[in-house]
């Protein structure tokens, strides 16, 4: 579900607003792709977030001694770290979104049709583990 800034996931019949709540079930699903797609996005948001620890630590050590650091060099580490801030964050997205693709992909219920050993056929859903 998306609504507004914010994105929110159904598992289980719970409404979850982090999807990093999600990493248990994605990788119960013991499946290589999604493995890799969401170790990934892990990592580059917690690199998206030590980023914007830095500029915060950067911005108040700046305030605090006011006139050592000239306007443009603040202005231009700031908003360096911002790009690349929006930029991690958008291909984190990306690798969970494929993760998330992926696992909606195995888990979906299927309908099939099989042949019994005696010549009986049986018509049901089934959930692939």
């Amino acid at each position: 579900m998306q609504g507004g800034w914010s994105r929110k996931f159904i598992y289980d019949r719970q409404i979850i607003d982090h999807p990093l709540a999600l990493q248990i079930p994605l990788m119960e699903a013991r499946d290589p792709e999604i493995s890799v797609e969401f170790l990934k996005f892990k990592r580059q948001r917690k690199l998206s977030n030590w980023l914007a620890g830095f500029s915060t630590v950067f911005a108040f050590s700046t305030y605090l001694s006011k006139g050592s650091i000239s306007d443009g060099f603040y202005w231009s580490a700031v908003g360096g770290v911002a790009i690349a801030n929006v930029y991690i964050g958008t291909v984190s997205n990306k690798h969970f979104n494929r993760a998330l693709k992926r696992y909606n992909e195995l888990t979906k219920a299927q309908m099939g049709i099989k042949l019994g050993s005696t010549g009986s056929v049986g018509i049901g859903i089934t959930y692939p583990l």
